[in-house]
């Protein structure tokens, strides 16, 4: 990861021209430069799992229709992705594989192909997604996919997906997330430290296919974007706002990207929860991390006004420099961005979809940006896809020892320690974390607490008093109540009266001379 050599502050943002029978869906580059899209027509919007899989060039010449017909949606997937093949070949769907004949610019026939994922981590009562995010590596070979589950919240897996008589299997399995989040502190009995965090919503092979850039959180305590390296074990955070910020997409030399985050929407960035920083911040509210997407995501795809991106970043910049914000790449505060977001091969050109808010994705649109002044580096070589993943598991019974709760006491590195607590019993659960005189430095000290309760079909709810002193100032005194995850309006703040008399959602952050309030986010 490099300085960037060009500012990437001048782009041309513009729409591809479609023909007027196309209902959009999806798009993305290919890896040869063209755009694949899928779509609907007025003789198929009606019948359902069916689908028109086109071709043409990002200035909408060349159209050209490869595949018109039903592909089945399997139970527990998570619908149809597209992930073209380094090879040009083929595109991963999620469920199959669709083989173009000669190869997908100049396709002449077609052929789908159903996927086999491995029956103890489809099968298994606790899963509800067997995938929700799939990718392909550079390689044509290796595919990591996210397992939603009902008890770990999410599982990881990577493995080789092999063409066989009639179908692709998925062989040599590995899981590569934490399997527990906490574990015995060696150098304090009777304590627990936290294990890091692995694993998320996969979203890219990169480091030419031996790194993914998945969805998770190292030192914020709110989501980001992370680099998970399958060589080692290192993990290197991407994005550092305080909202939420979740897919980054690197170009073809590794040194830009495109990041789905709220940092431009004023009043619907979630950043009071993540102002303060915290030790152990985003394991303590690992709880709302799915009302804070759907309150920051769905809401604003459904109803809310705001934006989620994409925003165009400097991947050096964004991991040194603080407050850096990068390029917003929306353009009209009525579209809202969907996946994925996507580079051409020159490095010059991103592309993403983008949804008329409230349509339910009726009407599409897909973006381009052109990078006006900057001079991409050489793309990263394209390798093999590692085996020898050293934190991988290749036992894949070991989800049926999974106990997402925990109680214990985490030491401070210099003094005091943290009373933790986490009950989870499927999508609802419970957390507090109580901070006494915790500092890990000796310069900053924490005192107080932060809780969350939380249920899928009830609603959320995060209550903080905390104090930082030292050389960094901080104060958490709020509350904010979330309704339920589901409904034509999910996630909403609730502001009406509680129990005590006092608002469901009050109070402030504060962090070195900078205050949000939760009443800002009152729609």
């Amino acid at each position: 990861m490099e300085k960037r050599n060009a500012s990437i502050e001048s782009v041309e943002i513009s729409s591809v021209t479609l023909p007027d029978f196309v209902r959009l869906l999806s798009g993305t580059y290919t890896y040869s430069g063209k755009v694949l899209i899928s779509y609907k027509t007025e003789n198929d919007i009606h019948t359902a799992d069916f689908y028109n899989i086109a071709v043409l060039n990002d200035d909408g010449t060349d159209f050209n229709t490869i595949f018109s017909g039903v592909i089945p949606t399997k139970a527990k997937a998570n619908g149809i992705r597209y992930m073209p093949y380094q090879d040009n070949t083929r595109v991963l769907l999620g469920d199959y594989v669709l083989e173009c004949t000669p190869d997908i610019d100049t396709c002449r026939s077609t052929k789908i192909v159903p996927v086999t994922y491995p029956s103890i981590l489809e099968e298994d009562e606790r899963t509800t997604h067997h995938w929700s995010e799939v990718i392909i590596a550079p390689d044509n070979k290796h595919i990591s996919w996210t397992i939603l589950r009902s008890d770990l919240g999410a599982a990881v897996a990577i493995g080789v997906l092999e063409r066989k008589a009639d179908c692709y299997a998925i062989e040599n399995v590995q899981l590569i997330n934490n399997m527990h989040a906490f574990e015995q502190d060696p150098n304090n009995p009777g304590f627990i430290i936290p294990c890091p965090i692995r694993g998320g919503e996969v979203k890219q092979f990169v480091r030419g296919g031996n790194a993914i850039s998945v969805v998770g959180g190292k030192h914020n305590c709110t989501p980001d974007s992370i680099l998970q390296e399958l060589t080692s074990d290192n993990l290197t955070q991407i994005t550092y706002t305080p909202g939420y910020d979740e897919t980054t997409i690197f170009s073809p030399d590794e040194r830009l990207g495109i990041v789905m985050s709220t940092r431009f929407s004023k009043h619907t960035d979630p950043a009071i929860f993540g102002l303060v920083p915290r030790p152990y911040g985003i394991y303590t509210g690992m709880g709302m991390a799915w009302f804070l997407y759907t309150y920051a995501v769905t809401g604003i795809r459904k109803f809310r006004d705001g934006n989620i991106g994409p925003v165009l970043i400097d991947i050096h910049r964004s991991m040194n420099e603080p407050g850096y914000k990068g390029v917003q790449l929306t353009s009209d505060e009525n579209w809202v961005y969907c996946s994925p977001m996507s580079w051409h091969p020159d490095g010059k050109h991103v592309m993403w979809p983008e949804m008329m808010r409230g349509s339910d994705g009726s009407r599409m649109r897909l973006q381009t940006a052109k990078l006006l002044d900057y001079e991409p580096a050489s793309s990263v070589p394209f390798e093999t896809t590692t085996d020898h993943i050293p934190y991988g598991i290749k036992d894949l019974t070991v989800l049926d020892s999974v106990d997402p709760n925990v109680e214990g006491k985490i030491a401070g590195k210099h003094s005091g320690y943290m009373n933790f607590i986490k009950n989870v019993s499927g999508y609802s659960g419970m957390s507090k974390a109580q901070y006494v005189n915790f500092s890990d430095d000796g310069v900053n000290f924490y005192n107080g607490y932060e809780k969350v309760n939380y249920s899928a079909a009830a609603g959320g709810r995060y209550e903080s008093d905390l104090q930082l002193t030292g050389s960094n100032q901080g104060e958490m005194k709020f509350r904010a109540a979330f309704s339920a995850l589901g409904g034509p309006k999910p996630a909403m703040l609730l502001f009406d009266k509680d129990e005590d008399g006092k608002p469901k959602s009050y109070g402030y952050a504060t962090y070195n001379g900078i205050t949000l309030n939760i009443a800002d986010l009152l729609e």
